[in-house]
């Protein structure tokens, strides 16, 4: 009972405890366990001692008994004889020499035998003692481990022994998410929390979507944004279907400069409303980055001008910047320069553009007259540095900023 009383009074658990989650059940199976083990090893040990004791008493008294027997019979052979009174006087006397000597042969035997089941009984006495102790020890070293162990899942878990009732609501919540997180299939099967599980299988995978989200939002936003190329006015740099990506953090930071193929928004109304198409699942896709966008919204073209320079065609030759003409490699093969002769002085904070596929192309040069040819700074997505799709098409933009490295700086300030 003392056992009992220690163990009651030792134990992490409170009386009538309900474990909250399969650790703590697991923890409470394990600690009654060892328990068990130790009053096993103690009754054993007990067992052991009282039959040691008990051997050690029989064997003495059996040994005290025995002379007495022997006196007895001496005594029925004295009488037998009916010898004469000398004679009986002298085998009487002889007879109590004789049981004189087994007395005290009897009595040293059974000192002896004492002296042995005492030297026994110790001896059993501290082989229990070793035992439990070595019980005891392992015990102690099993429970080491399973604390250890307890505490490695105690850093990534909220473990409490504490009554659910004596929680506070953020603990019980932290519990019950603990615990619903180690919630199998099969077991939600067994215990009938199919959909508790269910729940919790939503619950992961929508913070997993919403993760996603978020950062394909942020990489669209300030890193990289994928379009997708619906026309052949870029040809052969861009061939119609390819998906690219404009570097949205360099427009942070750099302003383009002639040569860049840049992606802007039609703010000015150069795609005419009846190409303009819609669909809502795709552009909300494109918004957060998840698809390149496929929206009729922007346009992608070849920076010719930048604020301040003079840009011109005379309709049959090259294109002159700042009175320089320019030999263009780019162009989509058997494409003139320019078949619109124009002259124009681009704004401050504007940009004069152009196709590549000349010819196919409803660029800068075609809203001239209606006052909407230049593009505006903040209109600007980004540079387009790679095609990433088709895969045939994989590659990096070519660097043409070497076509205008002979054109001069404006020699006038630009107007607004």
């Amino acid at each position: 009972m003392a056992d009992d009383k220690n163990t009651a009074n030792t134990s992490p658990f409170p009386e009538g405890y309900q474990p909250q989650s399969r650790r703590e059940r697991r923890e409470m199976e394990e600690y009654a366990a060892r328990i068990a083990a130790e009053k096993a090893a103690a009754e054993k040990a007990a067992t052991e001692q009282s039959a040691a004791e008990n051997a050690g008493t029989e064997k003495v008294a059996t040994d005290k008994a025995t002379p007495w027997a022997a006196s007895e019979g001496a005594t029925g052979a004295s009488d037998a004889t009916g010898a004469t009174e000398s004679d009986a006087k002298s085998t009487s006397e002889s007879i109590s020499a004789s049981t004189s000597e087994v007395v005290a042969s009897a009595e040293a035997s059974a000192a002896s035998a004492g002296a042995a089941a005492s030297s026994a009984a110790a001896a059993s006495s501290a082989t229990t003692s070793s035992a439990a102790k070595d019980a005891k020890k392992s015990a102690a070293a099993k429970k080491s481990e399973s604390e250890e162990a307890t505490d490695e899942e105690n850093a990534a878990d909220v473990e409490t022994t504490k009554d659910f009732s004596e929680m506070t609501p953020r603990e019980r919540r932290k519990a019950k998410r603990a615990e619903q997180a180690e919630l199998t299939y099969s077991q939600a099967q067994e215990e009938g929390r199919l959909g508790e599980w269910l729940w919790v299988q939503a619950r992961e995978g929508g913070t997993v979507i919403l993760y996603a989200l978020v950062i394909a939002f942020l990489v669209k936003t300030f890193l990289l944004r994928g379009f997708y190329i619906p026309s052949g006015s870029m040809e052969q740099t861009l061939q119609v279907n390819d998906r690219v990506f404009i570097n949205v953090a360099g427009s942070y930071f750099n302003e383009p400069k002639r040569g860049d193929v840049i992606v802007f928004k039609d703010s000015q109304g150069w795609i005419p409303s009846t190409q303009k198409t819609s669909n809502p699942l795709k552009d909300g896709l494109s918004f957060v980055g998840i698809l390149p966008d496929t929206s009729s919204n922007y346009l992608v073209k070849r920076v010719i001008g930048t604020p301040g320079d003079v840009v011109e065609s005379d309709g049959t030759g090259k294109i002159k910047v700042n009175g320089v003409e320019i030999t263009e490699p780019y162009l989509y093969p058997g494409n003139q320069p320019s078949e619109v002769p124009f002259k124009v002085t681009v704004p401050a904070g504007k940009y004069f553009v152009m196709g590549d596929h000349r010819s196919n192309s409803a660029d800068s040069r075609y809203h001239i007259s209606d006052g909407t040819a230049f593009i505006s700074k903040d209109d600007v997505q980004g540079n387009v540095f790679v095609v990433a799709w088709p895969l045939n098409h994989f590659g990096l933009l070519q660097d043409e900023s070497s076509v205008f490295s002979s054109v001069p700086e404006p020699t006038s300030t630009p107007s607004e």
